[in-house]
C-alpha cells in the first residue's frame, strides 16, 4: 500500500489535462469571435446589396435605409448601422450605377478581442 501513494504513474497525464484545458479555452474563444465577425461580415453585405436594390427600385434613400435595417437582423442591434451612399438614380437619360456602403460596429463577444466594424457594399444599375 506504501508503494501506491508514492508511484508516479498518471502524473503526466493529469498535466497533460491541466494544461491541454488551458490551450484550448482560448483556441474555442478565439473561433467563436471570428466566427461572429464574419457572420456580420456577411450580414451586412447583404444589407448594402439590398438597401442597393431598394434605392434603384424605389428611388427613395429612407425606404433604402429600412431595407438595409430589415436586412441586417441577425445583428444584435440592427439599428445601430450606418448607410451611405443613399443617392437616388438620375432622371437624365443615364444608367448609371448607385453604390451603398453599410457599415457596423460590432463589440467584441468577450472582451478579449477588439472590436471590429464590418463594412460591406453593394451596387445596382438603374433603371433606364
Amino acid at each position: 500500500m506504501r508503494d501506491r501513494l508514492h508511484d508516479d504513474r498518471g502524473a503526466a497525464a493529469v498535466e497533460f489535462a491541466l494544461i491541454f484545458s488551458l490551450i484550448l479555452a482560448p483556441l474555442t474563444v478565439g473561433v467563436l469571435e471570428y466566427g461572429r465577425a464574419y457572420a456580420a461580415q456577411l450580414t451586412v453585405t447583404n444589407a448594402a446589396r439590398v438597401a442597393a436594390r431598394s434605392l434603384v427600385v424605389t428611388g427613395s434613400a429612407t425606404q433604402a435605409r429600412l431595407a438595409a435595417v430589415t436586412a441586417a437582423v441577425g445583428l444584435p442591434n440592427p439599428a445601430a448601422i450606418s448607410v451611405a451612399g443613399l443617392v437616388p438614380c438620375p432622371t437624365d437619360g443615364t444608367t448609371p450605377t448607385r453604390t451603398v456602403t453599410v457599415t457596423y460596429a460590432l463589440p467584441s463577444l468577450t472582451g478579449l478581442f477588439p472590436a471590429t466594424s464590418p463594412r460591406g457594399t453593394g451596387a445596382m444599375l438603374c433603371n433606364s
